[in-house]
């Protein structure tokens, strides 16, 4: 079922920082550099399973990954369109709806199937209706928009101060009758395929960490299969006897538990074939004489196993916590402005924290470079779509300019200055940290690649996505995108002013990119480009950490009323 852990010599089980950690046969591991990564791969799938999930085009060559990135448009077609235009064609499916009223049309609360409510037209959003939403977006926007009365900004790169002693408590946004949805076109569709793209996300991380999580006897693809519809099954047993299907939250946690599983199934079976300590029997004397040393028998490999759970588990709870933060916020509402402020720079603060815990877990206790960049976007990619997100509660020019001043200001010194050599010298000093200058640099050069690459994404995403959900035939769904507050600052506005944050968020990088070409010889997307040589899984795993992200916010902001 799971490839063999390494359980001989220990210095066989303390890979190199560079290298994909894989639980090989040890007589594999001796020979390092004597086969691709990618031909290893391949070959350990087709003879550990019956049907080869990942072996066909989830795990590609390094021939293929170099096709891919060749070029500038090769790299933004693989990137940043191909995530975003998946995400945005996913949003843009007409859901079948019907009105609040059985009278009005459609199959009424009654008509719960999925052939039911037809002739059906795509509803025009009212623009007088206005549903809330009780997503993290919406409580932080909430926060945002109290200050723009008296000329306040809210960033999430740097807190900005502002004049807010005339504004008490945020504003507060009358509800209306709901559009009910089908259930089942939304669990099958659009549920479905949300949930489908996170199993095969954890499935990756598995691959690249080289373990799996399925039975060999029934194989990959039956295997993603049966756990997928299990957690499908789990929304019809919601729906049927909870009345939970309307909350966020019991969705989201849903897709936690379908991303968890493996992890939890993986320890089972590990623990129940004894692959957590060393396989190899002691004598009766050494029974009875080292029985207080058996504790150091435990696989270096386990122990990495470990903490991957454990990197993984706080990765996964981030937006299920978030979605009980914003609930409560929502719940205790009216607040003051300062109360708002607390809880945008808590939850961005949570943010970083929960990020520096993850890479130092995999960076010193997981030690592998693949699944450090993995992570990093992860975040990076939550950081900047809560961050757009904020964009459509904003109501002054004021609040645009100023937060993206500080912004751009920050990205432009920050990371030159920690690529420096004094700041690797303090490091050193005070950390003690053993990494070479060189090493040193490539790490922070990939910080700012990655950060780079969830600005764009998230950008794109959000320029598109707040038109096609104010104009589709989704709009209903999503009041959130509805700019229905009787404010001047609309639709448009918001559009225009995106657009130049984005370009200001392009010469930002270019002159922090061209700083540490010029100064300090690093060239960050030459280095990006022999990382996903390194490792040809890479550029995959990204992709579906972004499409994840996008949809996870997306499923965040909808209103969930079924019929």
């Amino acid at each position: 079922m799971y490839h063999h852990m390494v359980q001989g010599n220990e210095e066989l089980d303390d890979p190199r920082w560079n290298e994909v950690l894989r639980f090989l046969p040890g007589q594999l591991r001796n020979n390092r550099s004597s086969t691709s990564l990618a031909s290893r791969a391949v070959t350990i799938y087709e003879d550990d399973e019956t049907s080869p999930l990942l072996a066909n085009g989830l795990i590609p060559t390094r021939r293929q990954v170099s096709q891919w990135t060749n070029s500038m448009w090769k790299r933004q077609l693989a990137l940043l369109i191909l995530p975003v235009a998946i995400v945005l064609i996913w949003c843009s499916v007409p859901l079948r709806t019907y009105p609040d009223e059985p009278e009005q049309g459609g199959g009424g609360s009654n008509s719960t199937w999925p052939w039911d409510g037809f002739p059906w037209i795509p509803p025009h959003p009212d623009t007088n209706s206005t549903t809330p939403t009780s997503s993290i977006l919406s409580a932080a926007a909430a926060a945002v928009t109290a200050t723009a009365g008296a000329g306040g900004s809210i960033g999430l790169d740097a807190a900005l101060a502002g004049n807010w002693s005339s504004i008490s408590t945020l504003p507060k946004v009358e509800p209306t009758a709901p559009v009910l949805i089908n259930f089942w076109w939304f669990l099958w569709f659009y549920y479905g395929f949300y949930n489908a793209v996170a199993l095969l996300l954890i499935t990756k991380i598995f691959s690249i960490y080289s373990l799996n999580w399925w039975p060999k006897t029934l194989g990959g693809v039956t295997s993603y299969i049966i756990f997928w519809l299990s957690t499908q099954l789990m929304g019809i047993l919601v729906y049927y006897f909870t009345g939970l299907e309307v909350y966020r939250l019991t969705w989201v946690s849903l897709t936690f538990c379908t991303m968890a599983i493996p992890l939890f199934v993986a320890f089972l079976v590990i623990r129940s074939e004894n692959r957590n300590v060393y396989r190899h029997s002691l004598t009766v004397h050494q029974k009875v004489f080292l029985t207080s040393s058996l504790e150091s028998r435990i696989p270096a490999s386990y122990k990495r196993f470990l903490w991957l759970c454990v990197a993984l588990a706080i990765a996964l709870s981030t937006i299920v916590t978030g979605e009980l933060y914003a609930a409560q916020f929502i719940q205790t509402s009216p607040h003051t402005t300062m109360e708002g402020l607390i809880y945008v720079y808590s939850w961005v603060g949570t943010i970083y924290i929960l990020d520096a815990i993850t890479d130092y877990i995999v960076e010193t206790r997981v030690r592998s470079y693949p699944l450090s960049s993995i992570f990093k976007l992860y975040y990076f990619m939550i950081y900047f779509i809560f961050y757009r997100n904020l964009f459509v509660r904003l109501r002054s020019y004021e609040q645009f300019v100023v937060i993206q001043i500080a912004s751009s200001f920050w990205v432009c010194i920050f990371h030159p200055i920690c690529m420096s050599r004094t700041v690797y010298r303090a490091l050193v000093y005070v950390f003690g940290v053993t990494k070479t200058y060189e090493e040193y640099k490539r790490q922070v050069g990939r910080g700012l690649f990655l950060r780079n690459l969830a600005e764009n994404a998230t950008m794109l995403a959000f320029l598109c996505w707040v038109n096609i959900l104010y104009y589709g035939p989704n709009a209903s769904m999503y009041s959130y995108f509805q700019f229905n507050d009787g404010n001047i600052y609309s639709h448009d506005v918001t559009v225009l002013a995106s657009l130049g944050i984005w370009v200001s968020e392009l010469i930002s990088s270019f002159i922090n990119r061209s700083i540490c070409k010029k100064y300090l010889n690093h060239h960050v997307t030459k280095e990006a480009l022999k990382d996903f040589k390194e490792y040809p899984e890479l550029i995959v795993a990204f992709v579906l950490v972004m499409i994840h992200i996008l949809q996870d916010m997306l499923l965040a902001l909808m209103d969930l009323n079924f019929a």
